[in-house]
């Protein structure tokens, strides 16, 4: 009884320990992914690039670990985890967090977004369609996006434009279009939704940098 006691201590005192150094892998990737977003938003491309690897690296280690915390699990986070994935270089990886951001519901915009960007990477022309095709059908209201899409995606349906060239078209336009949100809204919470508002759990989308340290966090 006495030993059975002591190894159910022992495995408790672990999980207890390895708690910390789990919630440390996310707020290393949110930290990262917050000094990117300000420097990316400035087109410091070169400097947010680095913030995006650390916190990419920092997302996939929460990301592999049993049990995930709850925070991780949020599709808010799993939206950062998989644009930072983007950024590193990493499309599958990426792919497969945003398509798990979605969930059911394949509204939230900036997940279809990524996921279309990361199938154009890989060169996969008819995945890379079928996500932009999710992109438009969550209403992003993303003038300077839509209107690449528009301008660019016919030519490679029809094969007078290629995927490649497509891509770093609508990527560019991606990046215009988050620092035009930015110098509109920043810090402007009663102009835009409370859920991407610069304390809301999208708050990059509008903001250069969440305006609390405790930003609010939903399923």
């Amino acid at each position: 009884m006495l030993k059975s006691l002591t190894i159910t201590t022992a495995i408790l005192l672990v999980l207890t320990m390895a708690l910390p150094t789990m919630a440390d892998q996310v707020n290393t990737g949110d930290r990262n992914f917050q000094r990117a977003w300000r420097v990316y938003v400035t087109r410091n491309n070169e400097k947010a690039m680095e913030y995006f690897k650390a916190s990419a690296q920092a997302y996939g280690e929460a990301l592999q670990q049993e049990p995930m915390t709850r925070t991780m699990r949020f599709q808010s986070s799993l939206d950062k985890a998989g644009i930072a994935m983007y950024f590193a270089g990493e499309y599958d990886q990426s792919i497969k967090t945003l398509t798990e951001a979605q969930g059911e519901k394949d509204k939230i915009w900036d997940a279809a977004l990524f996921i279309a960007l990361s199938q154009g990477r890989k060169g996969d022309k008819e995945a890379a369609l079928k996500a932009f095709d999710k992109f438009l059908e969550a209403n992003p209201s993303q003038r300077l996006i839509t209107t690449e899409m528009g301008r660019v995606l016919p030519g490679v349906k029809d094969g007078s434009v290629k995927l490649s060239d497509a891509i770093d078209a609508i990527e560019k336009e991606t990046q215009h279009q988050f620092v035009q949100n930015v110098a509109r809204y920043n810090k402007r919470n009663g102009m835009i939704p409370a859920t991407e508002a610069c304390n809301g759990p999208y708050w990059w989308r509008y903001n250069s940098a969440p305006c609390s340290n405790s930003v609010q966090r939903y399923l």
